[in-house]
C-alpha cells in the first residue's frame, strides 16, 4: 500500500503494488482497464464503496517493468488522477500526451526494481475504473520521480517515493515530484534549467488532457532537493 483518498459519497481509493512473482492473485474486477499484470510491479489501484463492504472496482495499471503510485486525487468529474513513476518503455499512454515515449535512466533499486531507470507518469482514470482518459510519460534521461537511496532527503522508509498531484476547477492538474535529469522540460516558469546538486525539486502545472505543460518549474540548489 502507498497511497489513498476520498472517492464521491463517501467512497474510498486506494492504491501500490502488486507482483505476482510473489505469489496470491491481486482481485482485478471485470471491465476494468487492465485486468491482467503487465511485469513485475504493477500499480494496483482499487476503489471501495462507504461501508468498506464492497469493492467497487480494481485494476492493475502498468507495462512490463516495474511501477509505483505516489499519489491519488479524484476531480470534479469523479475521475481519479494518479502520480507515480515507471520503468516501463511500453506503460500505457494516450494519443495526443505530452510524451508517448519512455525517457529512461540509470537502472536501481529505489524500494521497488526500477529495471532500466524511471520515469514520470501521470493518468487520469474513469470513475468506474473502465477507461484511461489521459496518461502521459514526463522525464528526461536520467532517473525521474525518485530520491535516490543514499540521498541525504531519505530519512524514513518510502521517502524514495514522494510526490504530490492536486487538480483545480478547470481539471488542470499540478504535481510536485523530483528528478535527476539535467534535461527535464522546465517551461514558462520562473525556474526553467536544472539548478545542480544529485536531485532538484519539480513542480509543474498541467492541462486538464495532458497534452500540455502549461509551466513547470525546477527548486533547488547546490545540493539535494525534493
Amino acid at each position: 500500500g502507498s497511497t489513498a483518498t476520498p472517492g464521491e459519497h463517501g467512497s474510498l481509493y486506494s492504491a501500490g503494488v502488486t507482483n505476482h512473482n510473489l505469489g496470491g492473485t491481486f482481485p482485478a474486477t471485470p471491465g476494468a482497464f487492465q485486468v491482467t499484470t503487465a511485469g513485475s510491479y504493477d500499480v494496483a489501484i482499487l476503489k471501495y464503496d462507504s461501508a468498506g463492504a464492497n469493492l467497487l472496482y480494481a485494476t492493475y495499471l502498468g507495462g512490463s517493468n516495474g511501477e509505483s503510485p505516489h499519489s491519488l486525487i479524484m476531480d470534479q468529474d469523479k475521475n481519479l488522477w494518479i502520480l507515480g513513476t515507471t520503468s516501463s518503455d511500453n506503460f500505457p499512454t494516450t494519443t495526443g500526451a505530452i510524451d508517448n515515449s519512455y525517457n529512461g535512466g540509470v537502472g536501481l533499486f529505489n524500494v521497488i526494481s526500477y529495471e532500466t531507470g524511471s520515469d514520470i507518469f501521470v493518468a487520469k482514470l474513469s470513475a468506474d475504473g473502465s477507461n484511461l482518459l489521459a496518461s502521459t510519460y514526463i522525464g528526461g534521461s536520467a532517473n525521474d520521480g525518485l530520491n535516490p537511496i543514499n540521498s541525504p532527503l531519505v530519512r524514513n522508509y518510502g521517502d524514495e517515493l514522494r510526490g504530490d498531484i492536486i487538480v483545480d476547477t478547470n481539471g488542470d492538474v499540478y504535481i510536485s515530484t523530483v528528478t535527476a535529469s539535467a534535461d527535464f522540460p522546465g517551461v514558462n516558469s520562473f525556474s526553467t534549467t536544472y539548478r545542480g546538486g544529485v536531485t532538484d525539486a519539480v513542480i509543474m502545472h498541467l492541462n486538464a488532457s495532458l497534452t500540455q505543460i502549461l509551466w513547470s518549474a525546477f527548486l533547488g540548489g547546490a545540493g539535494a532537493d525534493a
